[in-house]
């Protein structure tokens, strides 16, 4: 880790009253690529009292000691972890034990750094790592992180900062709540603790930024750019939150609506400053493609040298000119998600373009001088069939020929990302589960061998890991026990997903009408919007996209909700069996 080179952009501050401990419970070079994990270190620089010192931890590793200078979480007042992904949260409590620290948070005191957890994962569910942290930091960072800081610099105790953030959008205190389950698993009772403030919400609302909001704040951005990190020295800039396209697979696409662009002026004040540290910008949104006058920024990210690199782009916005734009500085390859083979499901996901579309696409991307195309696939999606494994290498192989023109044998210019399909929180898909662990692995081999014989150069998920993931974003504090028992060294992480283990998490598949284990935070999305959603799912009908007006209430985020005139009188069943 020591031989990274680094390259501060803003010139970080080296000391200051209160130590906050900034952990990414990964490897270093992952961590470095995150851009909430960065947003943190940028906010605790440009706020008086505050400073930050990074930890990085890959399990097994020895003692944790931060980066900067080798202090012992210990040391710390605050110990603040971006947790991005659900697979990360065993690293949460393995750290620390490793830093000495008691795991369970009823048992740490004063004299303990605060732990606090935030990040994309805990959005998703935070009730896994509910008996481990003391506060859960659930809204969009720019707003919570700057309340955060400002009561606890105005607390005399522990206490008295988390109570006087009770009631207050984007705070969750899991210590304030005992939950009891049913024996399906979903929450049915909910109290308060003895010592929670009455103003505790049983449900905290995560806050939404406006479209006004976002205009006037710096976006996010990778302030310290590393040869170590994943994208080496490379600017990644965040460009917009949101998208309006709908998918109904995507947790990201109902959490961050409606779409909201950062300024394109502060946009390029970043890539200004950057000047003379890199030549590399990144733009990064979920649909980065739909940016207002993407054309010209990236024009005139170009006029100033930077090479622009954009991440996975809608096929309908991928126009000759941007395309151009990406050949000339230097970008051979474009990145598309058609996730399936067939236009069949690619509809039912609501995801509204076909494979000639596609095919398309690739022909406008040679003539502009792309030379190379990645396509993300999913497998494992409720309704699959056999067939679709060859649906889709023929798709990758058709795709390869388009960009290249070329109808003879060789290796085309094309790479498969395959993961297997992961079930979310808040998605139509919490009514679904995934199939058995050796049916899912069987589907995995069977892509596999279709796009091997057609030459396709392939990146195959793990069916063990989607497996765990699901089990850990539907999961309860009941499977936060389990964790702390794998963390403990009393079971094998193994055990986590074995079928007859007495620790194995168990995955909740949500019934409409009952309250899944995640329902302890909300953002508005309605569970009449979910189920209709489903339904649609089911049948193959499509959804228009978000058109993200002020008081719209299709899905209940910017409005109050009102079903669809087409809703179900009954709720369907949740498909839990394939």
């Amino acid at each position: 880790m020591q031989s990274n080179r680094e390259r501060a952009i803003f010139r970080r501050k080296q000391a200051d009253d209160c130590l906050v401990g900034v952990v990414y419970p990964a490897a270093y070079a992952v961590g470095m690529s995150n851009l909430g994990f960065q947003w943190v270190l940028r906010q605790l620089d440009a706020t008086p009292g505050f400073f930050g010192e990074r930890f990085f931890y890959a399990p097994g590793t020895a003692a944790p000691r931060s980066l900067e200078s080798r202090r012992r979480p210990g040391d710390c007042h605050m110990l603040a972890f971006s947790v991005s992904f659900e697979t990360d949260y065993l690293a949460v409590l393995q750290f620390l034990a490793a830093a000495g620290l008691p795991l369970q948070s009823a048992r740490r005191d004063r004299r303990h750094p605060l732990v606090v957890a935030g990040g994309a994962a805990l959005q998703v569910n935070p009730e896994p790592l509910a008996p481990f942290v003391d506060l859960v930091v659930v809204g969009e960072a720019e707003t919570a992180w700057t309340e955060l800081l400002a009561v606890y610099r105005d607390s005399a105790d522990r206490h008295e900062m988390l109570s006087r953030l009770a009631g207050r959008p984007g705070f969750y205190v899991p210590s304030w709540w005992e939950i009891r389950y049913g024996d399906d698993g979903a929450i049915v009772q909910q109290e308060r603790t003895a010592g929670a403030p009455a103003g505790a919400e049983p449900v905290v609302r995560l806050p939404v930024l406006t479209a006004d909001d976002l205009a006037v704040l710096e976006p996010p951005f990778t302030n310290l750019l590393s040869t170590g990190s994943e994208f080496a020295r490379t600017l990644l800039v965040e460009v917009a939150r949101g998208c309006p396209t709908g998918c109904r697979y995507c947790w990201a696409g109902y959490r961050y609506r409606p779409v909201r662009p950062f300024a394109e002026s502060r946009i390029l004040a970043l890539a200004d400053a950057a000047r003379g540290h890199t030549d590399k910008i990144g733009l990064v949104s979920t649909a980065v493609g739909q940016y207002p006058a993407l054309a010209r920024l990236m024009g005139d990210l170009r006029s100033r040298g930077f090479h622009i690199g954009l991440s996975s782009m809608r096929l309908r916005d991928l126009t000759p000119e941007l395309l151009r734009i990406l050949a000339e500085g230097g970008e051979d390859t474009v990145t598309l998600a058609p996730e399936t083979g067939t236009d069949s499901m690619r509809a039912r996901l609501n995801k509204p373009f076909t494979n000639e579309q596609l095919l398309d696409g690739c022909r406008t991307a040679r003539a502009a001088g792309i030379r190379r195309v990645r396509l993300y696939f999913m497998t494992g999606l409720p309704g699959e069939e056999p067939a679709d494994a060859d649906a889709a290498a023929t798709l990758a192989e058709a795709a390869g020929r388009a960009l290249t023109g070329r109808t003879g044998d060789g290796r085309l210019p094309v790479t498969v990302s395959l993961s297997p399909f992961v079930p979310k929180p808040n998605t139509p898909f919490q009514y679904a589960a995934m199939p058995p662990l050796s049916e899912l692995r069987a589907t995995l081999r069977r892509y596999a061998a279709a796009l091997r014989r057609r030459g396709i150069n392939a990146q195959i998920g793990s069916a063990r890991d989607a497996h765990l993931q699901w089990r850990l974003a539907t999961g309860s504090r009941v499977t936060g026990q389990q964790l702390l028992a794998v963390a403990e060294g009393t079971a094998d992480p193994a055990d986590l997903i074995a079928e007859h283990s007495a620790v194995a998490a168990r995955p909740y598949v949500a019934t409409p009408g009952r309250r899944p284990p995640w329902a302890v935070t909300t953002w508005g999305l309605s569970e009449d919007h979910l189920v209709e959603e489903w339904r649609r799912f089911r049948s193959g009908d499509p959804t228009p996209p978000c058109p993200s007006l002020p008081g719209c209430a299709r899905c209940g985020i910017c409005g109050s909700s009102a079903p669809s005139p087409d809703a179900p009188q009954k709720p369907p069943a949740p498909e839990s069996t394939r």
